[in-house]
């Protein structure tokens, strides 16, 4: 009999992605209208009438969405995000100073105040949060493909002499045997030394000498 295999979850089936999807997006979608309430209330602050109250918290929150878009894809890419990401955490700090800011002016004060102030400061960190989860699932990375092998055939070339007499001189040989191997082969003094890079005097010491039984 086999074995009983325990039920498990694939991430990657489009069921579990399309739940997953559904609950980044409600928890975007809360944080988003959470946030925007707060912004939108604080527009009169910066002199803003009534009527275009509403496109304060665009501006900030939608400013938010469209730069961590940016340096998600910059990452997809294998490009640098840095800048995108940088703007990204000062527009979120600026909606959360925003929203902590409206909930301690309306707020009870004292303690109660200091944690509504730190809640109504999530409510942008959540929509990032949200976004972030939602849009590194949409975004593929770039595949990585391995390395293919070079099919590249490297050329055999055949050594004409002077290749030859290179190749012998670069040899770590014996110059004295060298040069009586040349003068065995009836070659002259002078045509040895310039073979083999010694003083024409060198060369007749050498061949002179008597090699030892």
């Amino acid at each position: 009999m086999t074995a009983h295999q325990p039920a498990r979850i694939n991430p990657d089936t489009k069921p579990a992605l399309v739940l997953a999807m559904l609950a980044c997006a409600g928890l975007a979608s809360v944080s988003f209208v959470l946030s925007f309430a707060g912004l939108s209330a604080i527009a009169p602050w910066a002199a803003v009438p009534p009527s275009l109250a509403a496109l304060v918290p665009l501006f900030i929150d939608v400013a938010i969405l469209v730069y961590t878009y940016s340096a998600l894809a910059a990452t997809a890419r294998d490009e640098s995000a840095a800048r995108a990401w940088t703007w990204v955490a000062l527009w979120t700090l600026v909606s959360s100073a925003a929203n902590a800011a409206h909930a301690w002016s309306f707020g009870p004060g004292g303690w109660q105040g200091i944690v509504g102030a730190s809640l109504a400061a999530l409510f942008p960190i959540g929509t990032l949060l949200a976004m972030h989860e939602i849009a590194s699932r949409m975004i593929a990375r770039p595949a990585v493909e391995p390395a293919r092998p070079s099919s590249s055939l490297v050329p055999f070339v055949v050594p004409d002499d002077w290749t030859a007499r290179l190749a012998a001189r670069r040899q770590p040989e014996d110059p004295k045997a060298t040069v009586r191997t040349l003068r065995a082969q009836g070659m002259s003094v002078r045509a040895i030394a310039e073979r083999v890079g010694m003083p024409k005097s060198t060369v007749h010491t050498i061949v002179r000498e008597q090699v030892p039984a």
